[in-house]
């Protein structure tokens, strides 16, 4: 688990279970007070309850729980959509192949779940239609936990659309769904701004230039490739194919599959959505649950003792490599925690203002809360002459001095890769080099 996206969640957890719900900034000394849309507060309490409960390995397990439950989702709204269980089964696999980048423990990770949900029961709103009216519980849920309820909103208008193509009776009732879908999302502490929130967040230039999960999806890294490559094997079936495609289902397609390439972060929608859209499109000729008679015969000569044989192994893989066996030390859990430098910077005095290298912000909010540091991982709410000023630091530009002095920084929390350290360490007058072997980095206070 990374701690650069994770634990200042459970600090603001933490604050969220004791009664307060954040809604200006105390974690940072460049942007004190200014007003913070903490729209992922629901998704930052229920981590913090499980942390709570058993510490970092149980992170790691409910990680593990919710990956499970979204592509068994994912797996039953491709059945739903018609598909025969090998297909459906080799489909979802491949979805989460293309996704693994996405699946993080993070806010994120609570959305997936409830998206998946969602994609089942527009799969079987012909067959099932109440469960339908699950949409707008869980896009109001996923308004409360994080930013990707809009893709919520815009499965149910691509569901209304097709009903529309097929003429479908309860073509009224799903724009309807849609609607109150909507309605559901100001249901939170902070009403219309959680819509206002995810558009400066998606059209942010900072985020959109500096920050690489947010740019977009190219052949220079695995997870770009295999998305590329899945919508090519999509694109394949759907030229070998003789019949006709409705155009609601390509239309989906498209629209996912730019989302994918517009953002990396995005990726892992696609990869929910393109297994669900292919079961319906290659469910054609069979029954609703996605069988012919020829099949079914297959199933019941075949029996089931491989099944039996499969799940035992998967069984003893999950307890052998249960989290719990691993002990409970972060250092054996996360990434991005240097525990040896937020353990000498925690036995200096209280309140010193820390110039950290921006990825470890969000751990030294959580492992040293009392020392706010200069930026973190909430991008959104920093202005871009405060990112501005963070770059001249750790590139070493010509003005660091002057930042540093301007701002009044106590201590400096450097990446051991830093231009500026040969500075530091040179500039003995001004900064010195605290007694600490470390590869991660090094830690300097004021002489």
């Amino acid at each position: 688990m990374g701690a650069t996206d994770l634990v200042y969640h459970l600090r603001a957890g933490d604050q969220i279970l004791h009664g307060t719900l954040p809604r200006v900034d105390t974690y940072t000394f460049s942007v004190s007070g200014q007003p913070w849309t903490d729209q992922q507060w629901g998704a930052q309490a229920v981590m913090e309850v499980f942390y709570r409960l058993g510490g970092w390995p149980t992170l790691a397990a409910v990680q593990g729980l919710l990956v499970g439950a979204t592509f068994s989702l994912v797996y039953l709204a491709a059945r739903q959509s018609g598909a025969a269980p090998r297909s459906s089964a080799l489909l979802t696999l491949g979805g989460f192949l293309v996704a693994v980048p996405g699946l993080a423990m993070r806010p994120q990770l609570l959305a997936l779940p409830l998206f998946s949900a969602l994609l089942w029961a527009v799969a079987g709103r012909d067959a099932h239609p109440r469960r339908l009216w699950l949409a707008p519980v869980l896009t109001g849920v996923c308004a409360n936990m994080h930013g990707s309820f809009p893709v919520f909103i815009a499965v149910l208008g691509l569901a209304w659309l097709d009903d529309r193509r097929r003429h479908a009776p309860q073509a009224k009732r799903t724009l309807l769904i849609a609607v109150v879908a909507c309605g559901a999302t100001l249901l939170n502490p902070f009403g219309f701004k959680v819509w206002t929130y995810v558009y400066d967040l998606s059209t942010n230039p900072v985020i959109r230039n500096t920050i690489s999960e947010w740019a977009p999806t190219t052949l220079a890294s695995l997870p770009g490739w295999l998305t590329v490559l899945s919508a090519i094997a999509v694109a394949g079936v759907l030229i070998v194919r003789r019949r006709p495609v409705a155009w609601t289902a390509l239309l989906t397609l498209a629209g996912f599959f730019l989302l994918a390439m517009s953002a990396q972060r995005a990726i892992v929608w696609w990869g929910l959505v393109f297994p669900v859209v292919m079961a319906g499109i290659l469910s054609e000729g069979r029954d609703s649950e996605g069988r012919d008679a020829h099949e079914q015969t297959e199933v019941n000569r075949e029996g089931s003792l491989p099944a039996k044989v499969m799940i035992a192994a998967l069984l003893v893989g999950v307890l052998a490599l249960a989290p719990w066996l691993r002990g409970s030390s972060y250092r054996t859990f996360l990434g991005a925690a240097p525990g040896g430098l937020s353990d000498t910077v925690s036995q200096l005095p209280s309140g010193s203002r820390l110039m950290v290298h921006q990825p470890w912000g969000s751990w030294f909010e959580f492992s040293v809360p009392n020392d706010p540091v200069f930026v973190d991982s909430r991008i959104e709410i920093i202005p871009e002459d405060v990112w501005t000023d963070y770059g001249e630091v750790g590139f070493a530009g010509a003005g660091w001095k002057d930042v540093l002095n301007r701002w009044n920084v106590d201590v400096i929390v450097a990446a051991a890769d830093w231009d500026l350290l040969d500075e530091l360490r040179s500039d003995t007058a001004e900064w010195r080099e605290l007694p600490l072997n470390d590869p991660e980095g090094a830690v300097f206070v004021r002489a």
